[in-house]
């Protein structure tokens, strides 16, 4: 009898996992997970780096407001306002690559 309970049991818990896979703990065919951005001075350093890199590679001219922009997120980054520093990068980021106006 105990073993017609436990399979029971296991086909319940089957049954649930095809109806909500999370609620039985399952996790089916989920992609691998993205990276996360924090608010967090590695995420600052990140973002400057790239605005860098692009920077250096010349595909893009870096104009003032990006630049300022930028200084102004790395100084902000680097007194402890992560917030802020990162909203200044990634405007700096985004008007650089086009896809907000100056």
């Amino acid at each position: 009898m105990k073993g017609l309970a436990r399979i029971a049991g296991l086909a319940a818990l089957g049954c649930t996992a095809l109806v909500d896979p999370f609620a039985a703990g399952i996790v089916v065919g989920q992609a691998p997970a993205e990276p996360l951005t924090t608010d967090t001075p590695e995420y600052c350093s990140e973002l400057l780096q790239r605005l860098q890199r692009v920077e250096q590679n010349g595909a893009h001219t870096m104009p003032q407001d990006v630049h300022q922009l930028s200084q102004q997120g790395e100084l902000m980054c680097s007194h402890g306002d992560v917030r802020g520093g990162i909203l200044r990068l990634r405007r700096a980021m985004r008007i650089i690559l086009g896809s907000e106006d100056k």
